[in-house]
């Protein structure tokens, strides 16, 4: 008599539950939506949206640091460019900019298919939050000096620390 395998007994499902999953391919669609809607925000009905759509979404859907960080850069450039100084929408802004950035740091990371809990993405949210309590009251104060004068040295200084910042990780994973 052969042996009946107990799985097939209780009806057990050949393929796993994947209850609290989400599928890489829509974390990844947010990100790029989110970018996306960024960008449109800032570059105003230009023609030249089509480039930092297209690097967003490239960054988004191919893991490689020297994409975020072109990404980055153009949305930052792009509000420090295009904004005007006083703009209700930095609040907003420098929400979606850290969600964007720290959703592209999570998909550095994981392979082009998969899956990720629900559990993980939950507890990114409550780190992401946790930061924005910190930085919408720096945001609020840099929204109520926005009028103080040129900020020039500041997007300068910022570029600076950002491409430092991008330098150091690249050379950190080399070695």
């Amino acid at each position: 008599m052969s042996p009946v395998r107990p799985a097939r007994r209780t009806g057990d499902r050949a393929v796993p539950d994947r209850g609290g999953l989400v599928p890489l391919a829509l974390v990844r669609g947010a990100t790029a939506l989110a970018a996306g809607s960024l960008g449109a925000l800032v570059w105003g009905g230009s023609a030249w949206i089509a480039v930092p759509l297209a690097v967003a979404v490239g960054a988004a859907v191919l893991p490689s640091i020297g994409l975020v960080f072109l990404a980055l850069l153009l949305l930052v450039v792009a509000y420090a460019v295009n904004m005007p100084a006083g703009s209700p929408w930095l609040l907003a802004f420098v929400a979606g900019l850290h969600a964007v950035f720290v959703l592209y740091l999570l998909l550095l990371h994981l392979p082009l298919h998969g899956w990720i809990s629900v559990a993980a993405l939950r507890e990114l949210a409550l780190s992401f939050l946790r930061r924005q309590v910190v930085a919408q009251p720096v945001a609020l104060l840099a929204l109520l000096l926005g009028g103080a004068g040129s900020s020039l040295a500041v997007v300068l200084g910022g570029v600076a620390a950002f491409s430092g910042w991008a330098l150091w990780l690249v050379l950190g994973r080399r070695a």
